[in-house]
């Protein structure tokens, strides 16, 4: 249960910072994560709280490797072998032994391995987190496909140099050509274990989609499961299992036609639960950034609380050579992206100041041994305080630096411009569906109420919903008055219904609070009528019988007044039975008003709606569609040919609009997209009812 409630407040903790970010996107969502795993640390199961390196690596890093490798682009990935093999092996190897004599020279005291090992720690970038900081900058084509690749493969770079060194430390024997062997054995093995078992799993993923075992059921948890084995089986044969998992998701990636062999449903429900997933996994890598810190610095005060200065500056110095280094090697065009040279000065900047470290080198630090050789492991605290630093000034200084020289990210199409036109198409359907189809105005309104919920997420303004009501109740006036005037109804039937309107109307027009204590009142009246009628007639024939004894009377009034208590006893004693022609009779009659009535307010619902008024006429008609459904349970319809009219019309609409030139050929694209993900999601609907 220890297990459960921790996950629970993680994703809790994710779910509060992903709800904060969109109101103040002015700050990288990385920093509420953080904030909020910060927070989390004041509850006792998170006290102390120490991470499992192993199970970082397995179930957040693995999983979200292999879903980059699924959505990079293997052929611009086959151009830029150059730039991978520069940036993310040879930049990485020489920032490592860079970064490890500095450490060592500033650090006193540290053993040289070590200092190698907190280089190699803080040496891999993230993508993910330069992502988070840049998603309203445009940052260059050139620069962010750099990034994106070498944050790829720079990750095992870091990996394989920080297991060397942490080697040579506990055995105090290093060689160097060995060295470099290991390293290329766990580098090219891991990506060749990759390919084979990626191969394998697509396969088998074609082979079930083919024998007709494609359901989301089946293959979704296989998609997932896969990174976790693929990894796994590389680990244990001593390779890179993060780049095993890579490159598996290179060969999804490039298998891409094999794997569209199965249905539209499930490649939407397949990417909409990878998109989930790994959302909540990036989520997980800082809010556990956060939970961390608070422990590492209360262990660093404890350890070496006068050297903290000391380590600050290590942090700052680290980060900044490793800024000047990577700006150095892309403005002198050792990355080999190619920029123009009036570019140059520009794009080098750009890409050192996106060298943002998190992922990797939260897990490289947490995965120090606690002990070696029996003792505790020297400058462990030390080491993973330096990592944490490096990443909050990873993580800070370009949110403070590039939105002065970056531009903001344009959006291809305009949001507001897509919500207005995504309402005109609707009004324009939902009009058109309405007039094709006056025979069947139940199922046309029901597919209108649909389609307009998905158009608008707006939330209807209460006055003119009361407005609407109000004038939506005139309409129902006006057309009892007239089934009553035409003789079609009797009177007294519209009567009735007229007086049960306004009191409906009164009511609706008050305080809530009013509403109920009126209701109530009535309820109670008719309850207590009910429950003392028969005391009331008891109480009537005992006053009858007295004043006979009491007063005189001739033979005649006698005979009268034993008649009228005979009449009342009678009553009392059998309740006169209902005639059923006369229930049949009015529910007919209050069927036909129902009818006309809804006839009529669709009628003036549809003349009245505009794309400004849709929320507040959907809310009425919404309100109306129930109750008629209420009235007709038994109402067939056929939605399925309103639905797909329904979506020709707002295929009119757009062919219509990008004729005219009303509209640009990117907003007709956009619109053509979301109107064909909406039928596709109701065909496969329809698909599964049947």
């Amino acid at each position: 249960m220890v297990a459960f409630y921790a996950i629970i407040l993680l994703i809790l903790a994710t779910i509060v910072a992903n709800t904060i970010y969109p109101y103040f996107p002015i700050i990288p969502n990385a920093f509420y994560q953080i904030f909020m795993g910060a927070l989390l640390s004041l509850v006792p199961l998170y006290h102390h709280f120490v991470l499992e390196p192993e199970m970082f690596m397995l179930i957040i890093i693995a999983p979200l490797m292999f879903y980059d490798g699924q959505n990079a682009n293997a052929h611009e990935l086959r151009k830029n072998v150059g730039s991978i093999v520069s940036m993310a092996i040879v930049l990485a190897v020489l920032t490592v032994i860079g970064m490890g004599y500095l450490s060592h020279a500033i650090l006193a005291g540290i053993p040289l391995a070590l200092a190698f090992a907190l280089a190699a720690i803080v040496t891999p970038t993230d993508a993910v987190a330069v992502s988070s900081i840049t998603s309203n900058m445009a940052v260059p084509e050139r620069v962010m496909g750099m990034l994106e690749r070498e944050s790829l493969f720079n990750d095992a770079s870091g990996l394989v140099a920080f297991n060397l060194a942490l080697a040579a430390f506990t055995t105090g024997q290093f060689s160097v050509g060995a060295g470099i062997k290991h390293f290329f054995v766990v580098f090219l093995g891991g990506l060749l274990i990759g390919l084979v078992l990626g191969i394998g799993a697509v396969i088998i993923r074609v082979y079930l989609v083919q024998s007709g075992k494609d359901s989301s059921s089946v293959i979704v948890p296989y998609d997932i499961m896969v990174p976790f084995l693929i990894y796994l089986a590389a680990e244990h044969l001593e390779l890179s299992g993060i780049l095993a998992v890579v490159a598996a998701g290179l060969i999804y990636s490039v298998s891409t036609n094999q794997l569209r062999l199965s249905s539209t449903q499930l490649q939407l429900v397949s990417r909409s639960t990878w998109s989930i997933f790994t959302n909540i996994l990036n989520g997980f890598v800082f809010v556990l950034l956060g939970v961390s810190l608070p422990t590492v610095w209360v262990n660093i005060q404890q350890d070496h609380n006068k050297s903290l200065p000391h380590f600050l500056l290590l942090a700052v110095v680290l980060y900044l050579v490793m800024l000047a280094l990577r700006y150095l090697w892309i403005r002198l065009d050792w990355a080999l992206i190619h920029s123009q040279p009036t570019d140059r000065s520009h794009h080098a900047l750009i890409g050192a100041l996106s060298g943002v470290h998190g992922t990797i080198t939260l897990a490289m630090a947490f995965s120090l041994p606690l002990t070696v050789n029996g003792a505790a492991f020297p400058f462990r605290n030390t080491m993973i305080f330096v990592a944490a630093v490096v990443i909050i000034l990873s993580l800070l200084v370009p949110t403070l630096v590039l939105p002065f020289i970056l531009p903001k990210k344009a959006a291809a199409v305009d949001p507001a411009a897509v919500a207005h036109e995504r309402k005109s198409l609707v009004a324009y359907a939902t009009k058109r569906l309405a007039q094709e189809n006056p025979d069947n105005p139940a199922a046309t309104q029901s597919v209108i109420e649909i389609l307009n919920s998905q158009a608008t997420g707006e939330r209807p303004d209460k006055k003119k919903v009361r407005d609407l009501v109000n004038q939506a109740t005139q309409v129902e006036v006006q057309t009892v008055q007239k089934l009553a005037d035409d003789g079609i109804i009797p009177s007294g039937y519209a009567s009735r219904y007229v007086r049960m309107l306004i009191l409906k109307s009164q009511m609706s027009s008050h305080n809530p609070f009013v509403n109920l204590t009126v209701w109530a009142r009535f309820v109670w009246h008719r309850l207590s009528f009910m429950l003392s009628r028969k005391w009331r007639r008891k109480k009537r024939i005992a006053e009858q019988q007295r004043r006979l004894q009491a007063t005189p009377h001739s033979d005649r009034q006698e005979r009268l007044q034993q008649q009228r208590i005979q009449q009342e006893t009678g009553k009392l004693k059998r309740r006169p039975r209902r005639d059923p022609r006369h229930n049949q009779q009015k529910r007919e009659v209050f069927l036909k008003i129902e009818d006309d009535i809804y006839t009529n307010i669709v009628d003036f619902l549809t003349r009245i709606s505009t794309i400004d008024n849709q929320a507040e006429v959907n809310s009425v008609r919404n309100y109306y569609n129930a109750r008629h459904r209420r009235f007709k349970t038994n109402t067939a319809t056929n939605q399925n040919e309103l639905f797909i009219q329904a979506f020709q019309y707002e295929y009119t609409y757009i062919r219509q609009q990008r004729t005219a030139g009303a509209i640009p050929k990117e907003l007709a694209d956009e619109l053509y997209q979301q109107v064909s993900t909406d039928q596709m999601l109701y065909t496969q609907e329809i698909a599964g009812a049947d």
